[in-house]
């Protein structure tokens, strides 16, 4: 009888820099302690059942085991603001109620690429070219192919447009870099609009002012890395010389 295909994985690699990730630090800010526990956990049972899971209550019901202190109610919470924040991907929680990222199948696929795995593979993120399955150990490979998956074919093809894999230190042409930052790293300028009082939309004015600035001053490449750095603190200065002046025009008021 035909071994039966293993998709789990019994361990997964753990960035040490987790606890930084502005997104875990989000969530910290909003829920502590409970809410960084919380996606470890959502993190592990992911990774135990494949590259994605499906958010149910049964479930919920077992992380909860497992979760003390923390009620369902605020399990849901956690739940959508990891969503918000692009920890797990929004559009397939939004429309199928699974959890995953281009993160985690990134990182899942690296682990089993000597794996023997079938290509009807659902809920496909990660650029298919990027991402060849070794199936035995002469290196023959198989694409992953989603297209070939009809019982999902639905799902799939209601997927919007993957984002692009960067690399966050490689140097990437400018005018591409602006593109990918506004359509694919929302989390990201929402977060900083959540921490500045802004709305999303007006980061997005500041992100296109601050590109043209840096066209203008002669830059043509930079990483994605080096760009989000960058932009932080070109903004707080821009904001904190709005305040200045804002400041300046109040005190020069004549009574």
């Amino acid at each position: 009888m035909a071994r039966p295909e293993e998709y789990g994985l019994k361990y997964f690699s753990f960035d040490v820099d987790f606890f930084t990730d502005e997104k875990i630090e989000a969530i910290s800010g909003e829920f502590g302690i409970k809410g960084e526990i919380a996606a470890i956990k959502l993190l592990c049972a992911v990774y135990r059942n494949g590259y994605f899971i499906e958010w149910n209550e049964m479930l919920k019901m077992k992380l909860l085991r497992n979760l003390p202190g923390v009620s369902p109610e605020l399990l849901d919470q956690i739940i959508n603001r990891l969503v918000k924040w692009g920890f797990f991907d929004e559009h397939l929680f939004n429309s199928v109620k699974i959890l995953t990222s281009r993160g985690i199948q990134k990182r899942y696929f690296e682990a089993v690429k000597r794996r023997k795995l079938s290509c009807e593979l659902p809920y496909i993120l990660v650029n298919a070219t990027k991402c060849t399955i070794n199936v035995d150990n002469n290196h023959a490979s198989t694409t992953i192919n989603v297209n070939n998956n009809p019982t999902n074919k639905s799902k799939v093809n209601n997927i919007p447009p993957i984002s692009p894999l960067v690399d966050p230190n490689e140097y990437v042409e400018l005018s591409k870099l602006k593109d990918h930052v506004i359509n694919f790293e929302q989390a990201w300028y929402e977060n900083i609009a959540m921490n500045r009082r802004l709305s999303p939309g007006s980061i997005i004015k500041w992100l296109e002012t601050f590109f043209s600035e840096q066209e203008m001053n002669g830059e043509t490449e930079r990483s994605l890395k080096d760009i989000k750095k960058h932009f932080n603190n070109w903004l707080r200065n821009q904001l904190d010389n709005d305040r200045k002046e804002v400041k300046n025009a109040t005190d020069d008021r004549v009574y």
